[in-house]
């Protein structure tokens, strides 16, 4: 573990916090975004608004906030990880923190952030817990931590890569992410090449060289089902996802080693559900033989082996999709299929509706 400076001892000066905040057409989000950040309790902050070629009126938005905030706008769409490299080596702050254009930051994010920082010298990342809310704000749920994670210690490698395997990425929550500027020059920017899970790649990195720590406290009110580009990537997906690409290097590379034989169970668990849920996509899509293959790679025995997976009701829906793969395709199937897994909508909404 590469040992830090001692930025926060308590008789420093506030270290400066660079916030990069990446948008691409986030007008309707930006504003509410911009003030939660400018209200925050921690004063020693800059804020970074990195405009990735926006065709809405994220400019106009962004020009309201002149003085306040630095507003940096590409020529050209670059995509989110190289327009955050941009903010990287642009920050002047000792810590730089990435958050999003469409959440809502609570006061007191980036100095309970700091503190942590402050107290754990030897961490070099910081995330928090999240409220989830929908597009129009209301929440919905908030984001528990996992046993392993809780208690807010410095994590080590073993521990971040062994709760990856058993859970999926359910605590580094990529728009809580507050990293020290001496650990981003020393691991690198982000890898665009491994889109949007570069995020992953870039923790996992992190956490090689030194212990990660994340907050119990929920500073983030994270929004979803607004379109979003992970929503938007997920629409039907069939490919695998990107998590599994990047865990299978780290196995392949060593780190199988560090794995318990518990965690690799729920992993290969995780990726037939993941195959399970393309065949799905496949039946809407009336690919019958795609969805086949797919299904073949579905692992009966780690879903019935691991309690990380709802085991009986994947084992049911595989089987159930190996008879309707075998058959012309029921349009009425299709539809209910595609309004259970990709046209949701908010809990929130719903829980409204159904009260009303």
């Amino acid at each position: 573990m590469r040992e830090q400076p001692d930025l926060m001892d308590g008789t420093a000066a506030k270290p400066l916090v660079s916030i990069i905040v990446p948008a691409y057409n986030a007008a309707r989000y930006l504003r509410e975004t911009l003030d939660s950040l400018l209200a925050q309790s921690y004063e020693n902050i800059e804020i970074i608004l990195l405009d990735d070629a926006s065709t809405d009126a994220t400019p106009e938005i962004a020009a309201g906030y002149a003085g306040r905030i630095t507003y940096v706008r590409q020529p050209k769409n670059r995509g989110i990880y190289d327009n955050v490299n941009t903010g990287i080596t642009r920050a002047r702050g000792d810590l730089i923190a990435t958050y999003h254009a469409d959440d809502i930051y609570l006061p007191t994010i980036v100095e309970a952030q700091v503190t942590y920082l402050a107290k754990h010298q030897e961490v070099g990342a910081v995330f928090c817990s999240a409220i989830l809310i929908d597009a129009e704000g209301l929440e919905y749920r908030r984001m528990p931590l996992q046993p392993e994670v809780r208690g807010e210690k410095p994590l080590d490698y073993r521990t971040v890569l062994n709760a990856l395997l058993m859970y999926k990425n359910r605590f580094m929550i990529c728009p809580t992410a507050m990293v020290r500027a001496s650990v981003h020059r020393a691991v690198g920017v982000y890898q665009p090449q491994y889109g949007i899970v570069s995020d992953l790649d870039m923790w996992l990195r992190i956490a090689r060289g030194y212990p990660i720590g994340v907050l119990e406290s929920h500073l983030i009110k994270y929004r979803r089902f607004h379109g979003s580009s992970s929503e938007g990537h997920d629409h039907l997906r069939t490919s695998p996802e990107g998590f599994f690409m990047i865990l299978d290097e780290r196995l392949a590379a060593g780190d199988r080693a560090l794995a318990t034989n518990r965690a690799l169970v729920s992993y290969e668990a995780h990726r037939s559900e993941d195959r399970l849920m393309a065949a799905i996509s496949h039946y809407i899509k009336d690919e019958p033989a795609d969805g086949r293959r797919a299904l073949r790679a579905v692992r009966i025995l780690p879903m019935l082996r691991s309690r990380q997976v709802q085991r009986w009701r994947l084992l049911v829906l595989t089987m159930g999709m190996w008879g309707l793969l075998q058959l012309p395709r029921i349009e009425r199937f299709a539809q209910l299929m595609c309004k259970r897994w990709h046209d949701k909508s908010s809990p929130a909404r719903l829980a409204v509706k159904q009260s009303a």
